[in-house]
């Protein structure tokens, strides 16, 4: 029976003063802290969690080499100019349109063959030093080199500097190596683009041997084109016709004939019909040849079936 007066209770005939509470809290307190610190300890047999270890930071790799071609290639142009190996390519060459003056040009090299024992041709592309992004109609500037291996070092047996423009977005194209006849190493370089849904390709053709190294295909023109991007029931006329190039040779010529195998398709209608008429399609296979004459490869048999835009 409990019964408490004024600060003291009474319990099974125990008093209890509120002091005596407060001990026996305080005790109790102390036991439950040690009951919990038991229960959460671990026993000497329990394995110890080990907090996972912070991220381990991991430095970059270095940049990967330079491809061993392109190396070499920045190489012997850092050895045709006398630059310091490691220092930008820009170099002053003849301006193209005036070639009594001279610019400060960034070079970049496209591509190296060989066409000798220890002789090799590089091709490069120039653009003014002071132009870093180049627009679309701009063109590359070609640059071409024929080095010859002695000993230890590489003479400059030919160079030709700002020979001729072509190519977009201030480059080049892509360069194709040739023999244009027996014992006549030569190049392509073929290049494109599109203009307001029409795509043209183009070929350039040159002749190592030649002093002034001119255009050989000027006239043959354009490689391929269509129209495919601005083609819908408004026009009267479209087309997707490219042409793939090859060399024959012939006996008794100093330089092999060029052969383009034609294939695509034009479609057109009356300029004067409604958009509602459907074009007539007409599939394009054949070939035209071009024989060498007076510097430059002239339409010898055959059409040239591409398309002018």
């Amino acid at each position: 029976m409990r019964m408490c007066a004024g600060m003291e209770c009474y319990h099974a005939g125990m008093k209890i003063t509120v002091k005596n509470m407060a001990l026996l809290l305080a005790m109790a307190v102390v036991t439950t802290a040690c009951q919990r610190s038991k229960e959460t300890s671990p026993s000497p047999d329990m394995p110890v969690k080990t907090p996972p270890a912070a991220p381990q930071v991991i430095a970059a790799a270095p940049a990967a080499p330079a491809d061993p071609e392109e190396q070499r290639m920045l190489d012997l142009l850092h050895a045709i100019y006398g630059i310091a190996a490691n220092a930008p390519l820009i170099v002053d060459l003849p301006d193209f349109d005036n070639r009594s003056e001279t610019g400060s040009y960034r070079l970049t090299p496209l591509d190296m063959h060989e066409i000798g024992p220890d002789r090799v041709a590089l091709v490069a592309s120039a653009n003014n030093a002071n132009d870093d992004n180049p627009s679309h109609g701009q063109p590359g500037l070609l640059n071409a080199y024929v080095l010859q291996k002695q000993g230890e070092k590489w003479k400059v047996e030919r160079r030709f500097e700002n020979a001729a423009a072509m190519g977009t977005w201030g480059n080049l194209g892509s360069v194709a190596w040739v023999e244009l006849g027996p014992g006549r190493p030569g190049f392509a370089i073929e290049w494109g683009g599109t203009w307001q849904g029409i795509t043209v390709g183009y070929m350039a053709l040159f002749d190592l041997g030649d002093p002034k190294l001119r255009d050989m295909a000027k006239d043959i023109s354009p490689a391929s084109s269509d129209n495919e991007g601005d083609c819908d029931e408004r026009r009267h006329r479209c087309w997707n016709v490219a042409g793939k190039w090859r060399f024959e040779r012939k006996a008794q010529q100093d330089y092999d004939d060029l052969v383009f195998d034609f294939s695509g398709y034009t479609e057109s209608r009356p300029e004067d019909s409604a958009e509602t008429v459907a074009r007539k399609r007409t599939q394009v296979s054949n070939s035209a040849r071009y024989t060498f004459r007076d510097g430059e490869y002239v339409l010898a048999s055959g059409e040239h079936s591409v398309p002018s835009p």
